[in-house]
């Protein structure tokens, strides 16, 4: 198996085995991976029909209609494989006051097509009240100011507001909880049961996954886009990246697993691990 390293410049390949995991005949909700591998590797995984926003990516052995490509989040595209509807997105990786109303327009959004099995994915760059249990808030915000020594405030300009009575700097996760709030969409990281022999489907208490961001590729010396390593943007790791399905699709389909491919090939593919799920016809 190829180690991932270039043993002539000691430099990390980001390509590797090429195989980033698990593949099946569904969709893959992926980040960055068809940007760094190109199309030709991605199309000898057996993916015909390859769309491409940003940092996101739909594939799929099947036929794909693109319904539209709104202004809702970032890059978004809407597609219909099977008749069932993809919405892909990219949200801001910064945090800011009214972060919360762009993820109530994605939730308009995504209430459109209520109508419809739905599955939203992608890398929405927003921490989730599901997993609050997580994450240490005094030491991930700090003091609003990114202290190296202490190892703190490493969320502040990504996940973290001050608040206007007490001036603390909080958790954000305002958000997140306005997509949940306002659409019927399930993260299916809390999903419990979805087999043959299981006909009841709970939310479970903690996340089947693990955290998405960052891969080991910000914390190597190698190309990542300027000539130096990144051991000075180290970041503390969280769970933004996401995979949601509403409930006709369900219904309609049985839900299997969930997983973040955190895997030595992924670390040095992108700084997001990809997130795949896996529904049984």
């Amino acid at each position: 198996m190829d180690s991932g390293f270039a043993s002539d410049s000691g430099k990390y390949d980001p390509v590797g085995d090429r195989v980033p995991g698990n593949l099946t005949d569904y969709v893959f909700g992926m980040n960055q991976f068809v940007d760094v591998l190109g199309d030709e590797i991605v199309k000898s995984w057996g993916f015909e029909n390859i769309h491409v926003r940003s940092n996101c990516a739909m594939m799929s052995h099947k036929e794909m209609k693109v319904l539209e490509e709104p202004s809702e989040g970032g890059s978004t595209i809407v597609a219909e494989i099977d008749d069932i509807v993809y919405i892909v997105t990219a949200m801001s990786s910064s945090s800011y006051e009214d972060k919360w109303k762009d993820f109530k327009a994605l939730a308009d959004l995504v209430m459109r097509y209520e109508d419809r099995p739905l599955v939203l994915m992608g890398d929405l760059n927003s921490i989730s009240p599901l997993d609050a249990a997580r994450y240490n808030e005094t030491l991930l915000c700090g003091n609003g100011t990114y202290n190296a020594e202490e190892q703190s405030g490493e969320y502040v300009v990504n996940y973290c507001l001050q608040d206007e009575s007490s001036g603390e700097w909080k958790l954000d996760f305002k958000p997140q909880a306005t997509l949940l709030n306002n659409t019927d969409l399930t993260d299916l990281c809390f999903l419990q049961g979805g087999f043959f022999d299981i006909d009841n489907d709970g939310m479970g208490q903690y996340s089947q996954c693990g955290f998405s961001n960052p891969t080991l590729l910000i914390h190597m010396t190698g190309d990542y886009g300027y000539d130096r390593g990144s051991h000075g943007h180290d970041h503390a790791m969280a769970k933004i990246d996401y995979i949601m399905a509403n409930k006709k699709m369900l219904k309609a389909n049985r839900f299997h697993h969930t997983t973040v491919m955190s895997s030595f090939q992924a670390d040095g593919a992108s700084d997001h691990y990809p997130i795949e799920a896996t529904f049984l016809e």
